[in-house]
């Protein structure tokens, strides 16, 4: 029982081991303090001397054995520091892989559902195209006995001339349209495509709407080669810009669309033109997303959001490109780069040797 009291004292006041080494501790200088008295003088002055070294000289290691102590403590807190560092650090980098994986997550679903809408939109553009083709050749080929029929009457050929175009130019591009969906290029054969003359045709194409509205389009045409595009795809997607930079511009007076086929200098680098209007811009929010499918600035369901992504597989299709550019001050600039055609008879061969004929 007494053993027992003693255990459980000691260990309700951990300090009493301390106190009873700081008593015992000083009990080392008796011995030095009787050898003076025998050695020294016996002067009350010497005396004194040294019971006050002897007191002063009593705590030393204790002081000693506090001052390691307290080292170690300190260590001790430090590693306790670094650790709770690293374990903070280790707790941040699990939460950013979270946060990665929820993205990664949502980003994914995302696709998944856009992949589905997709497969919809094929199926739907297959039953779509075969329809609509068989009611546009016959319109073609009722335009095509038209003409022959009123070829005396030369406005109104001219009329049906343009009209039988543009029915051709429909069947075409739905075509490529329906090929891009499926994500294929097509096994037609082509010739070199003059940008210059699909980009003029384009702009043909909305000059009676610009006009309406009071827009200004401004065409600015740079030397460059053929490429290797179908003239159809390349009308499409510039026409498709100009659309979009007209509905961007309307209710703005004064507003102006630039069109801009860049001269080409260094052999074997892309055609670039350029679609540029001083309009309110694309919002930072879609920038990224622009040119995937079902993303629109419009607010409303008259716009499905495939314009852009169209152009971009369109582009795609045959190696060239479509990016968004901010354009200083104000206005949005969509960039296309076109893929140059290999060197044939009908084009200068400085383009592809390097350098100009300046």
């Amino acid at each position: 029982m007494a053993g027992e009291e003693r255990q459980s004292g000691a260990a309700g006041n951990p300090r009493e081991p301390g106190r009873a080494l700081f008593l015992v501790s000083g009990a080392w200088v008796l011995p030095l303090w009787g050898l003076a008295f025998w050695l020294l003088p016996p002067t009350h002055a010497v005396r004194a001397a040294a019971a006050v070294v002897a007191v002063l000289a009593a705590p030393l290691p204790t002081i000693l054995y506090a001052h390691l102590k307290r080292a170690r403590l300190l260590a001790r807190a430090a590693e306790a520091e670094e650790t709770a560092a690293q374990l903070n650090l280790q707790l941040d980098t699990v939460r950013y892989r979270t946060a990665r994986l929820r993205e990664e997550l949502k980003a994914a679903d995302r696709q998944a559902r856009l992949s589905h809408q997709l497969t919809l939109l094929g199926q739907f553009t297959a039953g779509f195209m075969h329809e609509f083709n068989n009611p546009l050749a016959i319109v073609a080929g009722r335009l095509e006995v038209l003409l022959d029929e009123r070829q005396e009457d030369a406005a109104l050929c001219a009329d049906l001339e343009q009209m039988l175009k543009e029915a051709r130019y429909m069947s075409k591009i739905a075509t490529t349209l329906l090929q891009a969906l499926r994500r294929e290029r097509g096994a037609e054969v082509f010739e070199a495509t003059a940008p210059q003359k699909a980009i003029e045709e384009a702009l043909a194409g909305w000059l009676p709407a610009a006009n309406s509205q009071g827009t200004r389009l401004v065409l600015e045409m740079g030397d460059a080669p053929r490429v290797d595009v179908p003239e159809h795809v390349i009308v499409e997607v510039v026409r498709g810009l100009l659309g979009n930079a007209l509905r961007a511009l309307q209710g703005q007076e004064g507003g102006t669309i630039w069109v801009r086929l860049e001269p080409y200098r260094l052999a074997g680098a892309k055609v670039v033109a350029r679609v540029e209007d001083d309009g309110p811009g694309v919002p930072e929010a879609i920038r990224a997303h622009l040119f995937e499918p079902f993303v629109s600035q419009s607010s409303g369901r008259e716009r499905l959001g495939l314009g852009l992504f169209l152009a971009a597989s369109l582009l795609d299709m045959y190696d060239g490109r479509i990016r968004y550019e901010t354009r200083e001050g104000s206005g949005a600039s969509f960039v296309v780069e076109l893929p140059p055609a290999r060197f044939t008879r009908g084009q200068p061969y400085h383009w592809f040797a390097g350098g100009t004929t300046d």
